[in-house]
């Protein structure tokens, strides 16, 4: 129970440090008018952002798989887990029909 508070905790802190650190580049580049990739500083801040977003999300993401082994096998397995519950479920029907 106390590692989902700190894993909980963990999360937060890492989402509001990248935001922070996304949202004070944003705020450079839209003050000191930098272009970058040609865009207007408006629109590189937008970009700025965008990327900040993604990297909470990844970092999110790697977190959860990285400590949560059923999650790993449930996302990226869940089709081959599906068809061995039915082969499994039919498997017992089976059985359990026969006298």
């Amino acid at each position: 129970m106390t590692t989902g508070y700190i894993f909980i905790a963990s999360i937060l802190i890492l989402g509001g440090a990248v935001a922070t650190i996304g949202d004070r580049v944003s705020t450079q580049i839209r003050t000191q008018r930098l272009s970058v990739f040609n865009l207007s500083p408006r629109n590189a801040a937008l970009v700025v952002t965008i990327f900040t977003g993604l990297a909470i999300s990844a970092s999110t993401l790697a977190m959860l798989f990285a400590i949560d082994d059923g999650l790993r096998k449930g996302v990226f397995e869940l089709e081959q887990i599906q068809k061995d519950l039915k082969q499994k479920r039919e498997q017992q029907e089976t059985t359990s029909e026969q006298p």
